[in-house]
């Protein structure tokens, strides 16, 4: 193996990928990069198992090869090399990389043991732009479970009907669901991809422009963006049929300014106790929502946020963090905050976009 490359497209290519590989990993193939020097390129491939990643770098090969790096040792070399273009070459078991100004020899690894990445067919697709994509998958990944008691809650639902691709992720404590525009129409059956998974499928949607043509099996979800091949386990299980909790009418519903909400909410949080418990009052006769924490060890705080309030007087706990999560998926000015009531979830939506809610449980008192 032999080439010549641009030094910042391989650095930034290396940095992908060593995105995917299990660091603690107990067979030494899942830690590599594994190179492929052939036919006028250089192509970069690491997986976990979980999902994997494919990528094409333009390079000048005077020599095929293969060789498999330990992800961390290669990366940080190009992280901090300095110079345009950059060379490898294998000479026995090591790896010979040069740039103008600092060279190292990386012993390789072993490459036979490395994974294939699945390819997926062509069979079953869909298709959305890629900042649409991306922006579903931003808007409600947070809300998936860190706990792996239950995968399907440790997860991002994606499913298209009615010309919409729909993203929805749930913890069971708040749920989020976002909506973008389904190129072709048609409908998607349920996806449920792994949260690790999708946050990296946006992460590689973000670098690239135009549309994303997602392909799936039983088992398998990929996509070829720009120079870049994904590849993601899709989880064997049900999500929860969360629309029969969603509420369809209020008793109470307040607009305020996403701002005010959002600086009350981080001033508060200082006070917050250790299970970060806000108190909400909703209360029409002021034209206001009152926020207010409490913490015997640091003290108390209370926020007087300006409303347009209809229906009735309400007061309830919740979680600030899980309050405070809702609004990074809310672009517009105002928010609107519904409920029925003590005990009953609150619906939180962007006062001039339909298609994003938020549900967050309330807390015991």
């Amino acid at each position: 193996m032999k080439f010549e490359t641009n030094t910042d497209e391989l650095s930034q290519a290396v940095a992908t990928a060593a995105r995917f590989v299990e660091r603690r990993a107990n067979l030494p193939a899942l830690s590599a990069i594994l190179l492929a020097a052939e036919n006028g390129r250089l192509t970069l491939r690491a997986t976990n198992l979980e999902c994997g990643v494919e990528i094409t770098v333009p390079a000048k090969v005077s020599a095929d090869g293969i060789a498999a790096l330990p992800a961390t040792i290669f990366a940080g070399f190009l992280n901090n090399a300095r110079g345009k273009v950059v060379s490898g070459s294998l000479v026995g078991e090591l790896f010979k990389v040069e740039t103008e100004r600092a060279s190292a020899a990386i012993k390789t690894i072993p490459h036979d043991d490395f994974p294939v990445l699945p390819r997926v067919s062509a069979e079953k697709s869909f298709t959305a732009k890629s900042s649409d994509l991306s922006k579903a998958i931003r808007s409600v990944a947070y809300c998936a479970s860190l706990s792996a008691v239950k995968p399907e809650l440790q997860s991002v639902l994606l499913f298209g009907e009615g010309g919409k691709l729909t993203a929805v992720a749930t913890d069971s404590f708040r749920l989020a669901e976002k909506t973008v525009p389904l190129r072709g129409g048609g409908s998607t059956p349920q996806l449920l991809v792994p949260a690790r998974n999708a946050a990296e499928l946006m992460r590689i949607l973000d670098s690239v422009g135009g549309e994303a043509e997602v392909y799936f099996n039983e088992n398998q979800l990929s996509t070829h963006v720009g120079n870049v091949y994904y590849t993601s386990r899709i989880i064997d299980a049900a999500f929860p049929n969360y629309r029969q909790i969603v509420p369809k009418t209020f008793s109470t519903e307040a607009v305020v300014l996403r701002e005010d909400v959002s600086t009350a909410l981080k001033s508060l949080s200082i006070f917050a106790d250790k299970f970060s418990q806000v108190s909400l009052a909703i209360e029409p006769a002021k034209k206001s929502v009152l926020l207010s924490s409490r913490n015997p060890d640091v003290g108390e705080q209370t926020s007087t946020v300006r409303a347009t309030i209809s229906g009735d007087e309400l007061t309830m706990s919740f979680n600030g963090r899980y309050l405070a999560d809702s609004l990074q998926s809310i672009s517009g000015d105002s928010v609107r905050l519904h409920a029925n009531g003590p005990g009953k979830p609150m619906l939180i939506k962007d006062a001039g976009d339909e298609s994003f809610f938020y549900l967050a449980m309330p807390m015991n008192r």
